[in-house]
């Protein structure tokens, strides 16, 4: 099991689908495509959101926490028998993932609420999420599904992304299920392009991207997922 910690400053904007394909249709000929990613098509993404009783994460990014953090699960195929368990921190536009493996069997076992299972990994990471699960209570909420259309740029260690189809589903946390009944997350007809760097953005990337024509947004996927189950009347910021 291998452990994995990336810092990168991260923007996200809002686009219509003729700017994504526009936009594709240009940096396929700029940037190279992600090894999993093929351009108008890329890859899937699954994410399991955690969060404690009094949903302390989606609280700290509504109210603008400038150092906030969520919890998921991620795979990338449903058959798979290996799972993602990231920490995401955030600290303005600077990003700060903690991430580690564990098996579908423990996957399952978390789920259920049994967090012992993070300890029998000795792992640093899982033990940190461990003593946050178990004093927070903390517990499965969302599963988001969505596609990724990925780019990089080797310097400065850049990806460009565009994350779209975002479905939620907060009735079944199965994360292995070909069977979620979810629903769309943004009803606008747009997607979410994200670029993440880690110290420059080199000018010709950003003009290529038409940056200055969109408005950058504070955009969650995980207050995106919940919005439509909403509890209290502050969740719709």
């Amino acid at each position: 099991m291998s452990n994995l910690i990336i810092k990168r400053n991260e923007l996200k904007y809002y686009i219509s689908n003729i700017e994504y394909h526009h936009l594709v249709n240009k940096l396929k000929h700029i940037l190279k495509s992600d090894r999993y990613s093929t351009p108008h098509k890329g890859y899937f993404i699954r994410s399991l959101y955690f969060d404690s009783f009094d949903d302390e994460c989606l609280y700290e990014k509504q109210s603008g926490d400038i150092f906030r953090a969520k919890y998921r699960m991620r795979i990338y195929d449903t058959k798979s028998d290996i799972v993602k368990f990231e920490i995401k921190n955030k600290a303005n536009n600077q990003i700060f993932k903690e991430s580690a493996t564990i098996s579908k069997k423990s996957a399952y076992r978390i789920i259920d609420g049994d967090y012992s299972e993070l300890l029998t990994y000795n792992n640093p990471i899982l033990n940190k999420i461990y003593i946050k699960f178990t004093t927070k209570n903390y517990r499965p909420k969302v599963i988001i599904d969505y596609i990724r259309d990925a780019f990089i740029f080797d310097f400065f260690n850049i990806r460009v992304t565009f994350d779209k189809d975002l479905h939620s589903c907060n009735s079944d946390f199965d994360i292995f299920s070909d069977n979620l009944h979810s629903i769309p997350c943004i009803l606008e007809g747009k997607q979410i392009l994200e670029i993440k760097y880690n110290m420059v953005l080199p000018e010709f990337i950003h003009k290529s991207l038409q940056l200055d024509s969109f408005e950058r947004m504070a955009i969650s996927k995980y207050t995106l997922g919940r919005r439509f189950f909403k509890i209290e009347k502050w969740e719709d910021n």
